[in-house]
């Protein structure tokens, strides 16, 4: 597996995560922090690294084609 595929799944599943606090977690009460709240980061966080993610499988694909070219 490449780097940018293994960032990829591992941001995929902050971000999967971060969404299930939200939805799941959003009332619970706990005495330091709000799930909810850290749900919503872990998301955002998780959304911003997949699409980082992408953009290195992109560039990755891109660099192998032009290794290719004689």
């Amino acid at each position: 597996m490449t780097k940018a595929r293994g960032s990829l799944t591992a941001s995929l599943a902050s971000a999967l995560v971060g969404a299930a606090l939200k939805l799941f977690a959003d009332d619970v009460d706990t005495p330091v922090i709000a799930l909810g709240k850290i749900g919503v980061v872990l998301l955002i966080v998780g959304i911003a690294e997949v699409l980082y993610g992408l953009y290195r499988l992109t560039r990755e694909a891109g660099e192998a084609r032009e290794a290719r070219k004689p």
